[in-house]
């Protein structure tokens, strides 16, 4: 039985009516994902997003695309007035959640250096500049998505962030003039890495957009630590493996970098994004946490 949420796209998507099997992956209350067998036996995911998650596609063809990033290949779009549904490859059956062996954090790490040097390298020579300015998020974007959590009634009692205030804009003036815009993932968590034979394939770049910033990193960190116990040097040490950059400015991108990826994620979280992910709003403390440890390394 098709899925309620895909019911009024069965006559523009023909393959719909070909699915032998429904398997949910994920069902928030914007975003339902599946991974769907088909009649001839091929598998293939499927995903509704609603509102504002309707727009992973663009992302594909605007950035992963052009910028020849390693993704999954994207079959067909179709976007109605307030939802898009979206078919595409079926690169792997396991993600690093799944199966959380230190070499695969490693080569995610790997990975995540050849995607932005790629990226970097193709940016300016393959993007239109309408496309860059669509997907630009400026140094004056931080500090206005900043001021906008130091104005939520949600965070009023939380002082590290008027802390990392008063020192943010030199911060990012420094990363700005000193690192080139890249793709930023923002999600480069272990749910959205595929295991693809011995490699590493990221998925979900819903949320991607062009930053210096280095907060993927910050984020894989913190996921092998967590489901692998890879200890933070082994994943600078895999990610240097590739990346033409000096240690030490490595560590401070990845504290500035950090800051960057918990100012935005907060303020998703803060504006709206808690009425979508069910339970989100008890990672804001410990995030803040974060963003105040961040503050005082830096």
């Amino acid at each position: 039985m098709i899925p309620t949420c895909f019911s009024d796209y069965c006559s523009k998507i023909p393959l719909l009516n070909e699915v032998a099997e429904w398997s949910l992956l994920r069902k928030w209350t914007l975003s339902e994902v599946y991974r769907i067998k088909l009649t001839n036996g091929e598998s293939r995911i499927i995903k509704w997003g609603g509102r504002e998650m309707a727009g992973e596609a663009g992302v594909y063809r605007d950035l992963v695309g052009p910028l020849q990033i390693k993704a999954p290949q994207i079959f067909e779009y179709v976007q109605l007035k307030s939802s898009g549904v979206m078919i595409m490859e079926d690169a792997g059956k396991e993600n690093l959640e799944e199966n959380p062996k230190s070499a695969y954090f490693l080569e995610a790490a790997r990975e995540l250096a050849r995607l932005r040097m790629q990226a970097a390298s193709n940016l300016e020579k393959t993007l239109p500049k309408q496309i860059m300015n669509t997907y630009y998020v400026s140094a004056e974007k931080f500090l206005g998505l900043l001021d906008g959590l130091l104005k939520s009634k949600k965070l009023a009692e939380y002082k590290a962030l008027f802390k990392v205030k008063a020192v943010l804009p030199r911060y990012l003036e420094q990363l700005y003039q000193t690192v080139p815009a890249t793709i930023v993932h923002h999600d480069y968590h272990a749910k959205n890495l595929l295991i693809e034979d011995n490699s590493v394939v990221p998925i979900d770049w819903s949320t991607a957009y062009l930053s210096p910033h280095l907060g993927d990193l910050y984020c894989l960190i913190g996921e092998a630590q967590a489901w692998s116990h890879v200890s933070k040097e082994d994943i600078v040490s895999a990610y240097l493996e590739i990346a033409d950059v000096h240690v030490d400015h490595l560590n401070w991108q990845l504290r500035i970098g950090g800051i960057c990826w918990l100012i935005k994620t907060l303020h998703w979280l803060v504006y709206g994004g808690t009425d979508i992910i069910p339970g989100s709003e008890a990672w804001i403390p410990d995030l803040l946490q974060d963003v105040e440890n961040l503050h005082e390394m830096a």
